[in-house]
């Protein structure tokens, strides 16, 4: 499934406002230049939030990367609900595919 990149948002506050300190981290260079490359492979994994959005709650670095590139929807994976057992039950079960 793919949405729009006008209905998710970060779901760290700070992060969202201070994007920049993540975007020194080798981590988000290297997915930076993964999505250069080659589209978004591994989804992001979303919670709805009620107001017909979704916060982004893993796939930080992806998301980010993204928008500086442009990316005007992205693939996602929607859970069930925002309560923390279940968003780490299903961050636990998600595969990752390497780059």
């Amino acid at each position: 499934m793919k949405l729009p990149r006008s209905k998710l948002y970060l779901d760290n506050r700070h992060l969202e406002a201070h994007p920049f300190n993540q975007k020194k981290s080798d981590l988000y260079q290297k997915v930076l230049k993964s999505l250069k490359v080659g589209p978004i492979i591994n989804p992001l994994l979303v919670v709805a939030d009620g107001n017909k959005k979704y916060a982004v709650v893993y796939g930080n670095n992806r998301f980010l990367a993204g928008c500086e590139l442009g990316y005007e929807e992205f693939p996602v994976k929607i859970i069930p609900d925002n309560k923390t057992e279940t968003i780490l039950n299903v961050i636990k079960d998600y595969k990752i595919i390497k780059m």
